[in-house]
């Protein structure tokens, strides 16, 4: 009986060591460890991503029929520990657009591969500063001429390629008078590096631009809750997104007033049900020049409807 006991007495530590969970060993203390509950650095991080999204068709606008425009966004978060101050994210990005014509054509996608490095500057209370840079490369894939024979713009198989890198700065800071909100601002310059450029954008293309963005989360709980909490992770329920570039350069001919040729603007508004944990639907408003490749020289203005991920969890 005495070997009995000694041999299930072996098995029940062997099984503990292992992490089969047959002894309670300090379960509280492994959840508050768990890089799900992240610090104010990585969740920052987290909110600088785009979110991947789908639309319902082409919305209402001065765009061409499509049975739906999307964004596929998804990125890998590299970190050597919960508190780093430096970190890097890398994403594959894809944006395209399926035409509503005889067999649904999708037609050269924007291919957006970008890597982004990131570095903690200050921290002082929930206020999170950091600096970055990305490198990202865009292109459609495409070897086609640039132009037609008529002159205008090979948007079907016109060949359309552009590196760039990204420096900015990122930071959240309470402003407005709510305890269930957070905002982060963000603010970059980016520029168009002459590496595997198409040549036919030269003059007709901005290869410097400002870019400027707010967004604001409403939370279910107020700040003073979230701090008695051990899993700070609740969703975000509406999420409100101003965005606004600036693009520098003699772009056909244009004076640098001319907002139509300068300025492009967008105004998100999502929300998430509380049957949804990681999809939200979303509205959106876009006026400026087309982000889709080869369309990059029409001005649009589009009201679209669809479904959003958020990045931040």
């Amino acid at each position: 009986m005495g070997r009995l006991i000694m041999k299930k007495t072996r098995v029940i530590v062997l099984a503990a060591v292992l992490g089969f969970g047959v002894l309670p060993i300090n379960t509280q203390a492994q959840h508050i460890d768990s890089t799900r509950i992240e610090s104010g650095f990585f969740q920052s991080i987290r909110a600088n991503q785009v979110d991947s999204y789908i639309t319902f068709g082409q919305g209402f606008g001065n765009v061409e029929p499509l049975i739906f425009e999307g964004l596929i966004s998804p990125y890998f978060l590299l970190r050597t520990s919960r508190n780093a101050r430096w970190g890097a994210t890398i994403s594959p990005a894809i944006r395209l657009r399926m035409e509503a014509k005889e067999s649904f054509p999708i037609r050269a996608p924007s291919y957006m591969p970008n890597i982004t490095f990131y570095h903690q500057i200050s921290r002082e209370n929930d206020d999170i500063k950091y600096l970055f840079m990305s490198l990202v490369h865009h292109s459609n894939g495409q070897d086609g001429n640039f132009k037609n024979d008529d002159g205008t713009y090979n948007v079907q198989s016109g060949d359309f390629s552009t590196n760039m890198i990204e420096v900015g700065a990122f930071f959240n800071k309470t402003v407005l008078p709510f305890t269930n909100t957070r905002e982060y601002f963000q603010s970059s310059v980016e520029y168009h590096l002459n590496v595997a450029r198409s040549e036919e954008l030269e003059g007709v293309y901005s290869f410097l631009r400002w870019h400027n963005n707010i967004r604001i989360f409403r939370f279910p709980l107020p700040k003073s809750t979230l701090k008695w909490l051990e899993d700070k992770t609740q969703l975000p329920e509406v999420q409100t997104n101003i965005k606004t570039t600036w693009m520098f350069g003699d772009v056909n001919n244009a004076t640098f007033f001319d907002l139509a040729e300068h300025l492009n603007l967008s105004f998100t508004i999502s929300y998430r049900p509380q049957v949804l944990n990681d999809v939200s639907f979303f509205v959106t408003f876009y006026t400026g020049k087309d982000y889709y490749n080869m369309h990059f020289a029409r001005r649009i203005q589009v009201l679209q409807f669809g479904l959003q991920a958020y990045a931040i969890k």
